[in-house]
């Protein structure tokens, strides 16, 4: 019995461990979308989303602390019905700040790219501003 609740608090901490070391990095990701629905890249023949609604993220307590200014890169792929997924950093400034872009951007709303006037998915880069006045 001694030996089956010492091995249980083992494989407890072991997953704790791995949970702490491998989940922190993909905290401020999102888990990408399996659809099958073909992503463009802008460019010829396809006209380029405009957003609806963009609301700016608000700014991390921890980082307006420590006075942490930036610009957040974020890869995305804008559905053909206008929405946001599969959310990215591409340059990073803060964890805290990294997470605040992507929770913002995912609420993003777009009137969707165009391909021979049907609405298609399509890759897209954005830059989120940090800036303390």
């Amino acid at each position: 019995m001694r030996d089956t609740r010492s091995l249980v608090r083992f494989l407890v901490m072991v997953a704790a461990a791995i949970a702490f070391f491998f989940g922190s990095a993909l905290l401020a990701q999102n888990e990408p979308d399996t659809t099958a629905e073909p992503i463009y890249e802008m460019g010829s023949g396809i006209t380029s989303p405009k957003s609806v609604y963009a609301p700016n993220p608000s700014y991390d307590e921890k980082a307006r602390k420590k006075k942490i200014n930036g610009v957040v890169i974020l890869a995305m792929v804008i559905t053909a019905q206008g929405k946001v997924r599969d959310v990215k950093v591409i340059k990073s400034v803060d964890e805290g700040l990294d997470k605040q872009a992507v929770a913002t951007v995912s609420t993003w709303r777009f009137e969707p790219a165009t391909k021979d006037g049907k609405p298609v998915a399509v890759h897209l880069k954005t830059e989120v501003n940090f800036r303390l006045y």
